[in-house]
């Protein structure tokens, strides 16, 4: 079985300071780096010691890219044999020379852009970098009005790219869903022409009693290596240096009233997003 792990590391740490995230007000120590090297190596010698086959989502508290001992962990795991995809969330402020050292077949990025915390002209310098070394990725960015015109410039930025690079990059756009009737007609069509697979964030997914392929072979793993069925349940269901995943695999119905994330709502089984994101769901790359 191809097993999929979203994997949240110990460290908790942003070198952005937008406004909405929990991340920025952490600090960074040896000690907490100590834990987070012992946690990552702990990850990584249980895939090494499979046989099945994995594809692994890492969702970091914050930015961890920057960081030299997160990119060793990433290198290495790439070159893993029963590896087949690693995606990788990250704000692209790192140095991208460590990609050089990565299998650019198996490692894709999902970007982040935030207009307040980066210059457009270094952050599209970044992209160019990874069109050159073929390294696959898609670029987002919340979809809150003060980012309009930001949004539009990146666009034209990135089509750019696409026109004299010959590289088709994707745009996609997170709905900002915290306030009711947020957007506008005039919006959403605006929203629409940047990314034309917005109307599937927009939307939230009810599928209570639905199939998921969450508790199958689709786990939220936590730094210590607690199992949880999605980002959306808190319920322990064992740990993975502990029990074995064959023994936790079933397929079950979700038990949640809505899934509102595009990490939770790709593994719902009737959306056949995977026919929308053909290279790869994970990433986002359609």
């Amino acid at each position: 079985m191809i097993y999929t792990l979203y994997y949240r590391n110990f460290l908790k740490y942003c070198n952005y300071t937008c406004e909405y995230c929990p991340f920025k007000k952490f600090k960074v120590s040896e000690t907490k780096i100590e834990k987070e090297i012992k946690y990552l190596d702990m990850f990584y010698k249980y895939l090494k010691s499979q046989k099945d086959e994995f594809k692994i989502f890492i969702a970091p508290k914050g930015e961890s890219l920057i960081f030299h001992h997160f990119k060793k962990f990433c290198i290495d795991l790439n070159k893993l044999d029963n590896i087949k995809e690693v995606v990788i969330q990250t704000n692209l402020t790192t140095d991208l020379k460590f990609l050089d050292s990565i299998d650019n077949k198996k490692l894709k990025l999902w970007i982040t852009y935030h207009p307040t915390q980066v210059n457009l002209e270094k952050f599209i310098n970044k992209i160019k970098i990874l069109v050159s070394k073929n390294i696959d990725f898609s670029i987002g960015c919340v979809g809150v009005k003060e980012n309009f015109n930001e949004i539009k410039e990146l666009k034209l930025q990135l089509d750019n790219i696409n026109l004299y690079l010959g590289k088709k990059i994707y745009l996609w756009i997170n709905a900002y869903k915290d306030e009711k009737s947020y957007y506008s007609k005039d919006d959403i069509k605006f929203l629409n022409k940047i990314d034309m697979y917005f109307d599937i964030n927009l939307n939230n997914y009810s599928n209570k009693n639905k199939p998921c392929a969450t508790n199958y072979n689709a786990f939220m793993i936590d730094a210590n290596g607690d199992i949880r069925r999605c980002y959306k349940d808190n319920k322990k269901l064992g740990n993975l240096y502990v029990n074995d995943l064959k023994n936790l695999s079933e397929i079950k119905n979700c038990n949640k009233n809505i899934c509102t994330c595009f990490i939770g709502y790709n593994n719902i089984q009737n959306l056949n997003l995977d026919k929308v994101y053909k290279k790869s769901v994970l990433a986002r790359i359609p």
